[in-house]
């Protein structure tokens, strides 16, 4: 007995051994190639062919296949899976007899390879690790119990089954619908790597993402199969961005009988607030229709799929709301099309919100889109200062109607300027709106694209308690319309506190940047109408100083470019301009303010050339009327031609205004013309003529210091110098005032003067001659009229006269001048009495001897001396009025008779 016992022990420890041993050759060597291909055949009677790279014997597991490779058919070309490992659920009643059938298999933290691209030996493969599970494996029905792995970083739980035909009804089916189950897999596969090449871009924290999935479906007809798919994630990010989703939570059905898919909701949540879809996916046309109710930021979350920069310029200080509604083109939205690949319509509600540093009240719209094409419906914009609304549909394609918008603006113009290119904020910048001001705008217009300057519009402007250009207006009114490259503003009115600028018509040429203008009135200070459109103008005006604004009217072209665009060449200006009214204008003249009163003119601007056509006006009581013409203002020699005529201007208001005093009497007429250049006195070349009445002459400058040697004689002072009249022509070259025909009466005297003023350097250098008036003194007193000659030198401003014959001068009594020209012939009878001493005349010169006399002939006779005679410029010997045969006279002008 205790033998058998000792025996049965050894049994069992050797049976132990063996069967250790067996085991441990099974795992370490496996089992036969006749195993491996038993097993093989057992998968491939059942429809799944395989190549088992190693059986082996585990010892608490069983029959382990390892290195399990699945192909796609019997010819082994196209790998479906790579499984490292798979626990073989067997019957073992025939195992002897190498006839194996599979019941289940177990997968323990196995790992899957599945290649994405099973055409390409070497190409991509999606890696399934950890995956556990139980899979049970009939003739007719493929049952996952549950299985669990971690593929890509995403946590997948999937359990289902899948029914199937007997393999002999299978192979048929398979053989005729081979082609095209290739098809739709390789699409699935191509849709599945998208999706995980979308994937790699976000960064998960918090966890890792999960699916569970629970099928139902026929295995030889996949897209017969239903299934449910839950899908959580955590907190995630797309990489490169800043917005983060808090968590995401969707829920999924899909019914391949019907070929469409609901989600049964999809909720995500940010930092703002909720975004919350539904909706149902068809396979025809692969479209994913939703709905859509969101208070998340919108923004952030539209940019985890759109590279579209604009997205982050918009910063909401409450989430918006929104609901819409539409469909997903999903193959549009994986081919990454302009635009929204699907369609869509809603409305978006939002409170604060701030864009590129404006801060918005609000804003409401409605929406809808398609591709490229989106119209927007009712859309309101609060801001502090006022609101707007605005139409607008974008549709590609429809050539001249592609873009069509309507609009009213009741806000600040410039809270759009954010939103403007550099000329249009040059532009907007101009103007100024304060918490008083009104402002309405009105707008219609279309075009085929989004450059601003194509687009035809028409519409009406209104404003109210303006500055443009710092300048304050009440109102503006204006028709405003354009067509590509023109805009027209009609009917328009600018009004301030003293007038109002209207035009029947002003039209703005971008291209040429150039404007037409039509009908222009305006009666506002002159000053600060150019200061809202042109302030170097302005500059210019400054000096016209009015009592109240004239009337300006103004029609033609003006070059609106700018002084770079028009380097050295002539602007392209074209213009009338008249202006009239406005009482006195004040304008300063050598340090002084001259007053213009009631001046009416015309003005033309050619190019570069202004042309002051006319100008009349009342100065100091007189009139004067002047054609200025410059050639080209923008030559920095100015070169100009002048033409003025000044009628009855008085003396004394013209000194009284310059020397302070108002002893220069007398009524100025003048006509002169001279032309040069502007500021250079020296290149100043014309002529004219001037004549003065009624006036105390000698207190002219340059003539006033002559009374002094003449009026010694006169008990009032005045030496007769009241002068009737005096006249002079002259000309003007190089600056120099030349004449050679001055002439000026008083009841006494007539002087006649010659010679030279400068304006360059003030100089004078004057000739004159004094004598009385009458033919008969002036003939008698031929001799006393050469001692009362005079020369001038020094300045305009200090003039010195001195006699010319100094000497002869000094013997006549100062009192003789006096007596002589208001008692002509007592005077002649005394000059006869002093006559023998002062003018030496020889009695033989005198009274020659005839023939018959020769006995009066005392002495020998002394040689005949003939006098010394003197030319002036006017004409005439000595003086005395020119005799027949005497040289003709040198004469610039006509003189004027005596």
């Amino acid at each position: 007995m205790r033998l058998i016992r000792q025996l049965f022990v050894l049994t069992c420890f050797l049976a132990s051994c063996g069967a250790i041993w067996a085991a441990v050759y099974a795992r370490k060597e496996g089992f036969s190639e006749s195993w491996r291909n038993a097993i093989e055949r057992e998968f491939e009677s059942r429809g799944y062919h395989v190549d088992i790279g190693k059986l082996t014997l585990g010892a608490f597991r069983g029959l382990v296949a390892e290195e399990v490779r699945f192909f796609q058919d019997a010819t082994r070309e196209q790998e479906i899976a790579f499984i490292d490992d798979v626990f073989l659920d067997v019957d073992l009643s025939r195992i002897l007899e190498k006839r194996i059938s599979i019941n289940t298999l177990d997968v323990q933290e196995a790992s899957v390879s599945l290649p994405l691209d099973p055409t390409r030996k070497n190409g991509k493969r999606l890696r399934v690790m950890g995956l556990s599970g139980r899979l049970v494996i009939t003739e007719s029905v493929i049952e996952i119990v549950k299985a669990e792995a971690e593929m890509d970083g995403i946590d997948i739980s999937l359990k289902g089954s899948l029914v199937r035909q007997p393999l002999e009804k299978s192979e048929g089916i398979k053989r005729s619908n081979q082609a095209a189950e290739e098809a739709v897999l390789s699409h699935r596969r191509r849709q599945l790597l998208r999706f995980l090449r979308e994937l790699d871009a976000y960064d998960f924290s918090g966890g890792r993402p999960s699916i569970e999935i629970e099928f139902r479906g026929d295995l030889d007809e996949l897209e017969t199969m239903t299934a449910r798919a839950h899908i959580k994630t955590p907190s995630f990010s797309k990489q490169g961005q800043t917005y983060r989703v808090g968590s995401l939570d969707a829920a999924v059905r899909f019914d391949g009988r019907e070929n469409r898919a609901e989600i049964e909701h999809l909720k995500i949540i940010d930092e703002k607030g909720v975004f919350g879809l539904r909706g149902h996916w068809n396979q025809k046309g692969n479209r994913l229709d939703f709905n859509v109710n969101s208070t998340a930021d919108v923004a952030g979350l539209a940019g985890l799929f759109w590279a579209d920069k604009k997205l982050g310029e918009i910063v909401f200080f409450s989430p918006p709301t929104i609901e819409a509604s539409g469909y997903l083109a999903l193959d549009a939205f994986l081919e990454g099309i302009k635009g929204f690949p699907g369609e869509v319509m809603g409305e978006v509600r939002s409170e604060r919100f701030v864009t590129r540093g404006v801060v918005f009240s609000g804003v409401n719209f409605g929406f809808s889109s398609a591709g490229e094409r989106f119209y927007l419906r009712n859309l309101r914009l609060d801001h502090k200062t006022g609101v707007a609304f605005l139409n607008l549909k974008y549709e590609p394609g429809k050539g001249a109607e592609t873009l069509q918008y309507q609009t009213e603006i009741k806000l600040d113009p410039l809270v759009f300027r954010p939103f403007f290119d550099e000329r249009g904020r040059k532009f907007i910048d101009a103007w100024n709106f304060s918490e008083t001001s009104s402002i309405y705008i009105a707008a219609l217009g279309r075009g085929e694209n989004w450059s601003f300057s194509t687009w035809k519009n028409r519409g009406v402007i209104d404003l109210r308690q303006f500055r443009l250009n710092g300048v304050d207006f009440l109102e503006l009114e204006t028709d405003y319309e354009s067509d590509g490259e023109t805009q027209w503003f009609r009917n328009a009115s600018l009004v301030r506190e003293e007038g109002k600028i209207v035009a029947e018509l002003a039209e703005n040429h971008r291209r040429e940047r150039s404007w037409e203008v039509k009908g222009v009135v305006s009666t506002v200070d002159p000053v600060e109408g150019a200061k809202a459109f042109n302030p170097k103008l302005a500059k210019a005006l400054e000096k016209y100083r009015h009592a109240s604004p004239p009337t300006i009217r103004i029609a033609g072209r003006l070059d609106g470019r700018r002084n770079e665009e028009v380097g050295d060449e002539p602007r392209r200006n074209k213009l009338a301009i008249s202006f009239t009214g406005g009482g006195n204008a004040q304008y300063d003249f050598l340090g002084k303010t001259l007053t213009l009163s009631d001046p009416v003119g015309e003005l033309t601007v050619e190019g570069g050339r202004v042309h002051l056509t006319s100008l009349s006006g009342g100065i100091f009581g007189g009139v004067v009327e002047l054609d200025y013409d410059v050639k080209n203002v923008r030559d920095p020699n100015a070169a100009f031609s002048m033409k003025a005529a000044i009628r009855d201007v008085p003396l004394e208001r013209v000194t009284r205004l310059y020397d302070g005093g108002g002893d220069i009497t007398g009524s100025v007429d003048a006509d002169l013309e001279i032309t040069g250049n502007a500021g250079q006195v020296g290149s100043f070349n014309g002529g004219g003529r001037a004549s003065i009445s009624e006036g105390y002459l000698f207190a002219v400058p340059v003539l006033g210091p002559l009374t002094k040697l003449l009026n010694a004689g006169d008990g009032n002072g005045n030496g007769g110098n009241v002068a009737k009249e005096a006249s002079a022509n002259f000309r003007l070259k190089n600056g120099v005032i030349e004449t050679r025909d001055l002439e000026a009466l008083t009841r006494a005297f007539r002087v006649k003067a010659a010679g030279t003023v400068s304006l360059v350097d003030q100089s004078v250098d004057l000739e004159a001659i004094v004598n009385t008036r009458g033919e008969l003194s002036s003939t008698v007193l031929t001799p006393v009229s050469e001692l009362l000659t005079y020369s001038c030198t020094g300045s305009v401003r200090d003039p010195v006269w001195k006699p010319k014959h100094i000497s002869n001068l000094g013997k006549v009594p100062a009192t003789l001048i006096s007596e002589l020209t208001n008692i002509p012939v007592e005077g002649l009878k005394k000059l006869g009495q002093i006559g023998q001493g002062l003018f030496a005349i020889p009695d033989r010169a005198a009274n020659p001897p005839s023939a018959g006399n020769t006995e009066a002939v005392d002495e020998p006779s002394a040689p005949q001396i003939a006098p010394r005679q003197r030319r002036f410029p006017w004409g005439g010997l000595n003086g005395a009025a020119p005799q027949e045969g005497d040289p003709a006279p040198r004469r610039l002008f006509l003189l004027r008779p005596n």
